[in-house]
């Protein structure tokens, strides 16, 4: 908690903040268990749905977040790498056709992926669904082999 904040603070919107609820970088650190503060700035690539500075003065200045957005988000985010989350995701399929197919459909599966989920170099150019990263995959299987098939757990393309 910030000590000696004593005045109001309004967004850009006029709500009502508490001073007694704004963390600053290295508050969002020790809630989230990361090492040091710097780690924040990866975590907001990563995680769209991280909550946001509430109070942001501009680049190399104070950004303070509202303390209890960020536990919220902390007890119930998918924190895992993206690397973790498309490895799961790829493991609930059952891939049926050519191996190269396959292959194919996993390679490019995981880029789309990772990408998504703020992984990669292009992150969040890729819409954030399982769709959208299933789709390009499982055309460029089918160029391979028109056969080729993928079994899923009901929801699965549905899902985040």
């Amino acid at each position: 908690m910030l000590t000696g904040v004593t005045s109001v603070v309004y967004t850009t919107h006029m709500e009502r903040i508490d001073p007694s609820d704004l963390v600053d970088a290295a508050g969002v650190a020790e809630i989230l268990g990361l090492a040091n503060r710097t780690s924040i700035s990866v975590y907001q690539r990563r995680y769209p749905d991280m909550p946001r500075p509430v109070v942001d003065l501009g680049p190399q200045r104070t950004k303070l977040w509202s303390k209890n957005a960020v536990e919220s988000w902390a007890e119930s985010a998918d924190r895992r790498s993206p690397g973790a989350i498309m490895s799961s995701e790829l493991a609930d399929l059952v891939l049926q056709g050519n191996p190269l197919a396959q292959g194919i459909f996993r390679s490019t599966y995981s880029g789309y992926r990772q990408n998504a989920l703020g992984g990669g170099k292009n992150s969040r150019q890729i819409g954030p669904s399982r769709r959208e990263s299933y789709e390009p995959a499982f055309k460029q299987a089918e160029q391979v082999d028109p056969s080729f098939s993928v079994t899923m757990p009901d929801g699965w393309l549905d899902e985040a």
